[in-house]
């Protein structure tokens, strides 16, 4: 199986979402709808976080290789609203042994709207 045909069948929480990707997993997108907004009319955090979640999995489940999350700080940085279509990637930047350190921005266009630091560890080889 293909590195993005993994993340395309396992995740059925991002597809409830709406959680798309082209470019085999580069990018991942969440166009802003009614339903990912909380009680102030902005995009929830968890709608946000899961798809800075999504980019970082794809990341780090490559080559066969299962990991998980330990550790993910995320900050948001600007609100984000109804209609707003929103870009995720992961960049890994440091790679040991048991572990993997990646950078993940969500960006609304040029605009980076949140930013999260994140730990994987890697269970085994598939």
């Amino acid at each position: 199986m293909k590195d993005h045909e993994f993340l395309n069948t396992k995740s059925a929480f991002a597809g409830l979402l709406g959680i798309t990707t082209d470019n085999e997993g580069k990018t991942f997108k969440l166009k802003i709808e009614k339903h990912h907004l909380n009680s102030h009319g902005y995009t929830h955090g968890g709608a946000i976080f899961t798809l800075a979640d999504r980019a970082f999995a794809h990341s780090v489940n490559k080559n066969g290789q299962v990991a998980v999350a330990m550790e993910m700080n995320i900050n948001y940085l600007s609100p984000v609203k109804e209609g707003d279509l929103l870009e995720a990637s992961s960049e890994i930047i440091k790679e040991g042994r048991q572990t993997k350190v990646c950078i993940v921005k969500v960006k609304r266009g040029l605009e980076t709207v949140a930013a999260v630091m994140a730990t994987a560890f890697n269970i085994k080889k598939k």
